[in-house]
Parts: structure tokens; C-alpha cells; sequence
């Protein structure tokens, strides 16, 4: 198999974690397995019996494949609690329905089986790297990439730790190192895991067109959980999003939604993409679709903002109220989701302070994406100086993301640097003109006065300048 290296491109193609994509992390305590008593997640001396771990777990799904592979890794591991193998099936099995459901717990039920999997084989390479996974997803990247390289000093040549490796730097910004590990993982086992961490990596580094090409070979490839190809084709629907092509990303999401798929990620895009369509009945419908299984952040945001631009604000304030109280239960359970909360905050103008402080938690980041909303918090607090210093880094690697740029031309315009302002503003609207239900129609207002500004400026007679 020719390395991505070899693909069409002078430069090397490259690669999302399934785990990490677009899901929150999770912290919560050791409570879940031992009633709130002994060491908290990360401590090995935290052991729990195979009873207690077991109890814990709540009911598995006998309708989706995770659901089903839980059931039966359960069931092996009542028959043979010394197995460490089945201990770390036990643990990939509940991964996979983090990744299906995005239900933070998870994070700690898989943490009770892989530590449980090394209590019996300390230097199993599989349970070191089912705990790098877990400490990736709860953003506690130095543990993570600790973890990963102990299972590739035990062996060398699994894939999975070389992606995680990739992950934790990606999310850190460290772009190129995220490219070296996530080849690694392409050179060991090139399948639709590896290609979809390449293709979501070429889309931040701005090769849109060689990051839908690798997106697409991966849904091609597919894989041994539905959910997971799902994730593939929410992605790839997203950057069809972005490029405004609103009928193929569309398109894309159709098998999935056609199967009954009931992945977070494929109706979030699907809401996304039939608000941008004003099909705000199909959006509703996605967006409820999601808050049966439970609250979501995205949705509950979405649903105030169709109420809010139809005018129905006490209906809008409603939803808003219900994603700052999510918020709060997030922060008391230690589910990372402070970014998402600061850009909330700043996107409707609420609780400015209090979204400055959740965003400076990501001060001195590279990562391009914390870096635009801390750049527009930073806007929306009325410091335009740190605004324009930290949007230089959101937009170092030109990442073809509309809303990236609306909020560039915001910025430039508030530092009255009106000719970028308005190569931004029609970079959004020119890659997407409805990538906001609210957002767009300010972003086209402005460039509207910008044009204004810049003909009122042409027209002015010249006068006369002092000697």
C-alpha cells in the first residue's frame, strides 16, 4: 500500500481522533466504581472488584453494535475475571460507545477495565494504550502521550498509540509532529481510521480539496461499527458545509440518516446544514432527534437560535438558560467544555466576562480553533489589541472555515484596518453565505458599511493639506 506520502500532493497527506472529534472530555471521579471512596482516575492505586466495576457500567443497548460487543466483553469477562485480554475488549467495547453515544462517562467505566487489564498484566501494551485514549479524551494530553509511548516501548508497532500520540498534538497545535505520528499510524495500518485523522488534519492545514478526497476513501473503506463511518461522513458533510456546497454535504449525510443513525455527529450536521437551506423544520426535527438521548450542548444552542431568529426571544432565552445550566453541570463533573462555553457566550453576547475567563484558559494556545474563539471572546470584551494577536495564529494555517474568517473581518474592522475586514468578510460569505443562522446576515451587513465607508471616502473632495 503506497504511503499518503505518495498521493497526489508535493506535500505528505495526513490525519481526528473518532475518539476525541468533536466530543467534550470527561474528568469525572473514580465515584462511578468505588461510591466515591479510594483514588481518583490516574492513580493506579484506585482498584475496584470485577463486581463493582461490572455494576456500575449502565445498561448496555441491545440495539447498537457498541451496545451489543459490551454485552457479550461482559459476559467474558464474568467467565474469566483473571483475563486481561477480556478485560481490554471490555474496555475498547465502552470507548466505542463513548464514540456512538458522546456520553462522558464512559471515559470512567473504560478506565476501570484497562486499569484492571494492567492490575493483571502490567505491561500490557493494548490496556496502555485503551488509557492513553482515555486521557486524550478528557484533555489531559501530557498523561495521554505518556501513556502512548510506554504501550510503543513495550511494542512498536501499534498503530492505535502512534494515532492517539497524533491526537494530543493536534489538539495542542503541534501540527507538523501530528502529521509525523499520524503517517506512522498511515505506514502501519492505512484503514479509514488513520485516513479520517489525515483528512481532518489537511482540512485545518487549508488542503480542503486532498482533505475531502482522504475523507472520502475512508468512508469507502469503512468499518466494523456503523457509527464510526457516520463520524466519517459528518465530517466530510461539514467541509462541503464550508465550502458552501450545501446539496453534496447533504447528500453525504442521506445513507446515514436513511438507516435510522442515531450519531450525535451526523444530526448536528444535518440540523447545521438544513438551517443553511431554511428547512428550519428538518433542523428542529435533527436537533430533537439528538436531545432524546439526552442534553447536548450544540443542539440546545441551535434550537434558541432558529427561536431567536424567528423572533421568539422568550423561547430562545429558554434554550440559552438550558446550555449555561448544562454548562454548570459540566463544570461540576469536570467535563472539558470551556471553549464551546466561551464561544456561546461571546456568539449571543451573555456573560462576556465570564467567557474571557473560560477562554484565557487557552491563552498561549496553537491550536488554531481555540485560538479564533479566543480571539472573537477577546473582540467581544472590547480588546481589539489581544484580538488582532491572537486571530494572526487562528488563521496561520489557513483553515478554510467560514466563520474563522467572518470573525477576522470582525476584528480588523473593530482595529480599522478596513481593507481586511472586507477581504475576510467576503472570504466567509464567499466560501459559505449562510454559515450562521445569526452570525451571516451581520457579517454581510458589515461588508455592506465597509463599502459604504470605502465610497464615501472615493467620492470626498480633496482638501487641502497643511504646510
Amino acid at each position: 500500500m503506497k504511503s499518503l506520502s505518495s498521493a497526489p500532493s508535493s506535500k505528505r497527506l495526513i490525519v481526528i481522533a473518532l475518539g476525541l472529534a468533536g466530543v467534550a472530555a470527561s474528568a469525572l471521579t473514580y465515584n462511578l466504581i468505588n461510591g466515591g471512596k479510594g483514588a481518583a482516575p490516574g492513580n493506579p492505586a484506585a482498584v475496584a472488584t470485577t463486581s463493582d466495576i461490572l455494576s456500575a457500567l449502565p445498561a448496555a443497548s441491545d440495539k447498537s453494535g457498541a451496545g451489543k460487543a459490551r454485552a457479550a466483553a461482559a459476559a467474558k469477562v464474568k467467565s474469566a475475571t483473571t483475563s486481561a485480554p477480556a478485560w481490554v475488549e471490555l474496555g475498547d467495547a465502552l470507548a466505542q460507545e463513548l464514540r456512538d453515544t458522546a456520553n462522558q462517562t464512559f471515559y470512567d467505566h473504560a478506565e476501570a477495565a484497562y486499569r484492571e487489564a494492567l492490575r493483571l498484566a502490567p505491561t500490557k501494551p493494548e490496556a496502555m494504550t485503551g488509557l492513553a485514549w482515555v486521557f486524550g479524551g478528557r484533555h489531559q494530553f501530557d498523561e495521554s502521550i505518556a501513556w502512548a509511548n510506554k504501550a510503543l516501548a513495550a511494542r512498536a508497532d501499534i498503530p492505535e498509540a502512534y494515532g492517539i500520540i497524533g491526537d494530543a498534538e493536534l489538539e495542542l497545535g503541534r501540527y507538523d509532529d501530528a502529521e509525523e505520528h499520524y503517517q506512522k499510524m498511515m505506514d502501519l495500518r492505512p484503514d479509514l481510521s488513520s485516513w479520517s485523522r489525515g483528512a481532518h488534519l489537511l482540512w485545518i492545514m487549508g488542503n480542503k480539496s486532498k482533505a475531502m478526497w482522504l475523507m472520502e476513501r475512508a468512508i469507502k473503506a469503512g468499518a466494523p461499527y456503523a457509527e464510526n463511518t457516520a463520524w466519517c461522513r459528518a465530517r466530510l458533510a461539514m467541509m462541503l458545509y464550508n465550502d458552501g456546497a450545501l446539496l453534496p454535504a447533504a447528500q453525504v449525510l442521506e445513507p446515514a440518516l436513511a438507516a435510522g443513525t442515531q450519531s450525535t455527529h451526523i444530526l448536528l450536521a444535518a440540523a447545521r446544514i438544513a438551517t443553511a437551506r431554511e428547512d428550519m423544520e428538518s433542523a428542529k426535527k435533527h436537533y430533537s432527534s439528538i436531545l432524546e438521548n439526552g442534553k447536548n450542548h450544540d443542539a440546545l444552542a441551535g434550537l434558541g437560535d432558529i427561536a431567536a431568529a424567528a423572533g421568539r426571544k422568550d423561547e430562545a432565552e429558554k434554550f440559552y438558560l438550558e446550555v449555561e445550566a448544562l454548562h454548570t453541570s459540566h463544570a461540576a463533573t469536570g467535563v472539558h467544555d470551556h471553549m464551546a462555553m466561551a464561544k456561546f457566550f461571546a456568539d449571543h453576547d451573555r456573560n462576556l466576562v465570564e467567557a474571557l475567563r473560560l477562554a484565557e484558559q487557552a491563552k498561549l494556545t496553537k491550536n488554531v480553533q481555540e485560538a479564533d474563539t479566543l480571539a472573537w471572546v477577546y473582540l467581544k470584551n472590547g480588546d481589539t489589541t489581544s484580538a488582532v494577536a491572537a486571530m494572526k495564529r487562528a488563521l496561520s494555517r489557513g483553515t478554510p472555515d467560514a466563520e474563522l474568517r467572518y470573525h477576522a473581518g470582525m476584528i480588523a474592522a473593530a482595529a480599522g484596518d478596513r481593507v481586511s475586514a472586507q477581504k475576510h468578510l467576503q472570504a466567509a460569505l464567499s466560501f459559505n453565505s449562510r454559515f450562521s443562522l445569526l452570525q451571516a446576515p451581520v457579517a454581510a451587513k458589515t461588508l455592506d458599511s465597509l463599502g459604504s465607508q470605502t465610497t464615501a471616502a472615493a467620492d470626498k473632495p480633496a482638501t487641502a493639506t497643511a504646510q
